[in-house]
């Protein structure tokens, strides 16, 4: 498998950090100051402008030669984008079986 230029981490109180390696991340961004509401997909890839993104209540899927290579559902949070990273803080997640 090819070296991916983007790492995903996702991080919770109650479970040990995951760390993924992709070309690309989608997630939901949250549009309301509860951070409950969804504003509508973000897609970041290597080379993003760093970014703080709120995050909302949903999905959060990684991406590598054309496919999803991971799939978990978060309770939201705050997601740090900088330097081809991409750290997801949340209260919990939970990953989804790959189709």
């Amino acid at each position: 498998m090819a070296a991916f230029p983007v790492t995903l981490i996702l991080s919770s109180p109650d479970r040990e950090a995951v760390s993924v390696r992709c070309e690309s991340v989608r997630l939901i961004a949250s549009d309301s100051s509860d951070g409950k509401t969804a504003g509508g997909s973000v897609g970041i890839r290597r080379g993003h402008v760093p970014a703080l993104i709120a995050v909302a209540p949903g999905p959060v899927r990684a991406f590598a030669e054309g496919r999803e290579v991971f799939r978990c559902t978060t309770s939201g949070g705050l997601a740090s984008v900088a330097d081809n990273r991409v750290t997801l803080l949340t209260e919990r997640f939970s990953e989804t079986e790959q189709p």
